[in-house]
């Protein structure tokens, strides 16, 4: 017995959405009980190795998630809360959970893509059994699910028409507080950090010549906007440095804070309303929430499509002349094509776990056009690799780049001499990232 017999007692299930500011899962709970249980669970199936022999997680990712839930841990208790960390299968450890605190109702973030659509109907199905209510918020969009002019299954595949028809009706909401405190069971175990990376707690090596150091947390995510925006005016000049190679602020740089949660893409983009209303609005300041659209689209063709967009033939269910070559995929990875501007990315990523949006399609494209090896490798490189990987975007865009996915255009090929010349025509990039450090 946990001894608050008369208290309702709701537990908070921290997925992708690891802050405390505009999340709809801890507000709802907050407001409807007295007390609260938040956990997180590091789902061992997620640092396991792929079928293409990638880990799921690889390091860089893995380390990054241990600094967002550290970080986590601590805004909670600095509000007076504590966070539950625990290792190993969440449809197993939250029931047994909810049966220790006298839990009445579980409240988590609703994912879309198969692996964990699995886990929420299996643990609806435990938690049925126990008579636990489960309720689920989306807090990944920018766009509210329930606003949209059209049902998932009418959604038009291609994003100008989907960014046509959303941008006539207004579907974003506002943001949420952040609680002013947060009050758990006394009887609650915070659990312990486990060691998921093999790195026996130290960190990476941070390449000195990456773009950014990301630091895992909401306290680094809302500082990197609060730099982007209101310091550096970089929100005002996006959408003519958006396809840079190098430094900081050619882009937001909030992918990778966005993937873990840790800022919503609603905050983002009330901040750069509020920015536009005080010093300037501009195609560039535009320009970023219409990259948060194609976020979303990838988001809501994940949830129409489902597992289609984890076939080599995609949704379009398209032939495709790909081959699982071992031996080219990793003279890929390991910047060894003998195209320097290929080589000079995959570097990048390989090296930092980072590389620009330009590079990712570049490098994507070469793989799938020019080498032609199976698109679906690629992505699960990519799915280790990022550290701003997001499950959605990721094979979305992997799909779109390959031809079977949203595009109408068959294929989506470039000239890689033609992007070098373009995208780095001194050089600069190449130099950098081609020598031996």
């Amino acid at each position: 017995m946990n001894n608050n017999e008369n208290l309702r007692i709701g537990l908070v299930w921290f997925r992708n959405d690891l802050r405390l500011y505009d999340n709809e899962t801890l507000h709802k709970a907050q407001a409807e009980n007295d007390l609260v249980v938040p956990v997180y669970v590091f789902d061992t199936r997620n640092y396991r190795t792929s079928t293409y022999g990638f880990k799921k997680t690889g390091d860089f990712r893995a380390q990054f998630l241990l600094e967002c839930v550290a970080d986590l841990r601590n805004r909670i208790r600095a509000l007076g809360g504590e966070l539950a960390i625990h290792t190993g299968i969440p449809e197993d450890i939250l029931p047994a959970l909810c049966l220790k605190h006298e839990v009445t109702t579980l409240y988590l973030s609703q994912e879309v893509a198969p692996e964990e659509t699995q886990v929420e109907n299996e643990l609806q199905h435990r938690l049925g059994d126990a008579g636990v209510e489960m309720q689920t918020y989306n807090t990944a969009t920018l766009l509210t699910k329930e606003l949209l002019p059209f049902s998932l299954d009418k959604m038009h595949d291609m994003f100008t028409a989907f960014r046509w028809e959303v941008e006539r009706v207004n579907a974003i909401q506002g943001t949420l507080p952040t609680p002013t405190h947060i009050t758990v069971p006394a009887n609650m175990d915070a659990g312990v950090r486990p060691d998921i990376t093999g790195l026996n707690g130290n960190h990476l090596h941070t390449d000195p010549r990456a773009a950014m150091a990301f630091v895992g947390g909401e306290t680094a995510a809302l500082a990197r906007l609060q730099e982007y925006v209101w310091g550096t005016d970089g929100v005002a000049t996006y959408f003519d440095n958006r396809n840079g190679l190098l430094g900081r602020d050619y882009s937001t740089k909030l992918s990778a804070w966005l993937s873990a949660g840790c800022i919503s893409a609603r905050v983002i983009h009330h901040t750069i309303k509020e920015y536009e209303r005080v010093r300037v609005a501009n195609k560039s300041t535009y320009w970023v929430t219409f990259e948060l659209l194609w976020r979303d689209f990838f988001r809501f063709n994940m949830e129409k499509y489902h597992c289609e967009l984890f076939f080599s033939q995609g949704p379009k269910r398209r032939a495709m002349d790909q081959t699982d070559n071992y031996e080219l995929l990793h003279r890929w990875i390991n910047g060894k094509t003998g195209s320097e501007f290929v080589d000079a990315n995959m570097n990048e990523l390989r090296l930092t776990g980072f590389m620009s949006n330009r590079g990712r399609q570049i490098t994507a494209s070469y793989l799938v056009n020019d080498l032609k090896v199976k698109w679906l490798m690629g992505a699960a490189y990519f799915e280790s690799q990022l550290i701003d990987y997001d499950v959605s975007s990721n094979y979305g865009n992997w799909a779109y780049i390959a031809g079977v996915g949203n595009d109408p255009r068959q294929d989506r090929y470039f000239n890689i001499d033609k992007q070098a010349a373009t995208f780095d025509a001194n050089g600069a990039y190449r130099k950098l990232w081609l020598q031996k450090h």
